[in-house]
């Protein structure tokens, strides 16, 4: 799933993943396993960031100077306050075909500007019994419309040519469905300076996506009795969240949470591991991905870890 735009661009091997940021723009070039004859594993060719001063010219350089050509395609995330995701029942009587129009509509009390400046796009939620072999929930995304335009016009004005844009969320899911076990279900929990991240997967979908109001800087400066405190209260949600998962969800097992990279050691790993009811791991990316060159350290996996997820998406399919 994304609000994948397939803008008719002619693919190549791989996908470009560019992120622009107020005085920077990076970027990680990857792709998902099956790609090419020896790829068993996702693999991750190159990173890396430069200086931006927010103008198409500066963008272009900047996609020069990664060194990538006419042929590749590219994609964009999403920022966390630029996009609304929430679980919607789905209407058993709406034909698939019109499920998008019809959840248009559903959503109007749900955004705060009118429905008729929104873009939408859909994931389903596996599991449910609803008409026509569909789940009874769907995750609805939602943006203004006009944003999605600015960054279709922005990449357009630098001649990059923009086949894909994404939300966290799914490139979250890439990474946590890599730590699947014998059919069972993971979470992974990640956490930046925006706020924490957990996803599910089972079967290599997507089952469950909560935010949560804790973050990166929040864990980093907390000590002593400040911290106990914040573990505590991490860990009440976490239990309470997949508590609330496991009654609806019975027929998946959780077999373990990951943690996501952090950009330096913390003693949230140890925490949860002494009083989480689920064995909880720390997510190694070099242990399920293929590094083309030298693996990144803590802070770079850390600071890139969703743009990787969306380059390691498989095909071009809406996922």
């Amino acid at each position: 799933m994304s609000f994948l735009q397939s803008f008719g661009r002619k693919q190549s091997s791989g996908l470009v993943v560019m992120r622009t940021q107020s005085d920077t723009v990076s970027y990680v070039h990857g792709f998902g396993a099956g790609a090419t004859a020896d790829a068993t594993k996702p693999a991750i060719l190159s990173f890396g960031i430069t200086a931006w001063d927010g103008s198409a010219a500066s963008l272009a350089r900047a996609y020069r100077s990664f060194g990538f050509g006419k042929g590749a395609r590219c994609a964009v995330l999403l920022a966390s306050g630029e996009f609304q995701i929430s679980a919607v029942d789905s209407p058993p009587e709406v034909p698939q075909g019109e499920l998008k129009a019809a959840m248009r509509w559903r959503m109007k009390e749900v955004i705060d500007y009118p429905v008729e400046d929104a873009v939408f796009d859909l994931l389903e939620i596996p599991g449910g019994q609803g008409g026509a072999g569909r789940s009874n929930l769907v995750y609805v995304i939602v943006a203004r419309n006009e944003l999605v335009k600015s960054y279709v016009r922005r990449f357009d004005e630098a001649k990059i040519p923009l086949a894909v844009i994404d939300i966290p969320e799914t490139a979250q899911r890439n990474v946590t469905a890599l730590y699947e076990q014998d059919g069972r279900g993971v979470g992974l929990l990640y956490f930046d300076d925006t706020g924490g991240l957990l996803t599910v997967t089972s079967g290599g979908e997507l089952y469950l996506v909560r935010r949560f109001d804790f973050t990166m800087k929040q864990i980093r400066e907390a000590k002593d009795a400040q911290q106990e405190e914040l573990f505590g209260r991490i860990l009440v949600e976490l239990q309470r969240t997949l508590d609330n998962f496991e009654r609806q969800n019975s027929q998946i097992v959780l077999s373990r949470l990951m943690l996501g990279p952090l950009p330096e050691p913390t003693p949230l790993g140890d925490y949860l591991r002494a009083n989480f009811g689920v064995e909880v791991a720390e997510v190694a990316l070099e242990d399920v991905l293929d590094f083309r060159g030298p693996a990144p350290d803590a802070n770079s996996q850390w600071q890139y870890f969703h743009m990787i997820g969306c380059a390691i998406r498989s095909g071009d399919e809406a996922r």
